[in-house]
């Protein structure tokens, strides 16, 4: 039985990540002001905090948009797409992992989660067959109270929310030019977010748990600082952004494209029908006798 537990955990060891992660911020979008630029389009002279400002804010009141993931590290590097809608309360990740070794649990590289406000199913090809793995909320009520205060969000919005948060909390942060991000005119904005500052932050551009799990995750990987960049198209919507960072195993990064803000991203929620919870699994499993244990290797 432990042996089953501890492949469900290694499959959806992300559960909690999907649904409780960083708070994006609130309040109205600022508009462009200023001169006309060459193409005759009226020029932003806002201040880089002003943009982010504005951007978090426009962000924050988006029902749905989706983001493109490749994070790389050392240790090789993971492809991620998400995809939510925050009415109806659904979530979607799907995630390919390419490490620089080959796994030897035998599982395969891909997984799906499909969140919503009753239950989290999530499957892989190496584990129960390839069905899906179903989890049920125990207490929704406390969720969506948590949901309304803004103190939880789902994971399935990206690093978004954090590094402008965390950019706007930091001192120094630049424009770099007008770029081009999928065809689409961008601002391009830069900044270092040193730690040591982040940690003694007070300021409103990020809640205070916020701040506080951001650094203490970056400790964690042996960084004491990270660059953040951002590319905000001319609606205050974000197109892109980065993270850079070094630890003493060598350079991590971190690049997300958003598209899709406001459009229906169309989840396919599985039939309870096709999904199995962890106790059926487990007792399927102990039927089955002691050498099946529902997954590969």
């Amino acid at each position: 039985m432990k042996a089953i537990q501890k492949s469900f955990l290694a499959a959806t060891g992300a559960v909690l990540a999907l649904t409780l992660a960083a708070c994006g911020g609130g309040g109205g979008s600022e508009s462009s002001g200023g001169g006309a630029a060459k193409n005759g389009a009226k020029a932003d002279t806002r201040d880089p905090y002003a943009v982010l400002k504005a951007a978090k804010a426009k962000v924050a009141k988006q029902n749905s948009y989706k983001t493109k993931r490749l994070a790389k590290d050392s240790e090789g590097h993971e492809r991620v797409e998400y995809a939510f809608s925050r009415e109806p309360d659904l979530t979607d990740k799907k995630s390919w992992d390419y490490p620089r070794e080959p796994k030897k649990n035998g599982l395969d590289n891909y997984d799906q989660m499909v969140g919503t406000e009753d239950a989290l199913f999530t499957r892989n090809a190496g584990l129960a067959d390839g069905r899906w793995l179903r989890t049920d909320v125990k207490d929704k009520a406390a969720e969506k109270e948590a949901t309304r205060k803004g103190e939880i969000q789902k994971r399935a919005e990206g690093e978004l929310p954090n590094w402008l948060g965390v950019l706007g909390a930091s001192k120094g942060v630049t424009k770099v030019g007008e770029e081009k991000v999928g065809g689409k005119p961008a601002a391009h904005f830069k900044g270092t977010v040193v730690l040591d500052e982040l940690e003694k932050y007070k300021g409103d551009a990020m809640r205070d748990w916020l701040r506080e799990s951001f650094v203490k995750e970056r400790r964690k990987r042996g960084h004491d600082k990270v660059d953040v960049d951002v590319w905000i198209g001319r609606d205050d919507l974000p197109l892109k952004a980065q993270e850079s960072g070094k630890d003493s195993k060598g350079p991590r990064d971190t690049t997300e494209e958003y598209t899709d803000y406001g459009v229906d991203p169309k989840i396919q929620v599985p039939a309870l029908k096709d999904s199995i919870t962890l106790d059926q699994f487990a007792q399927e499993s102990y039927d089955k006798g002691p050498s099946s244990g529902g997954a590969k290797g």
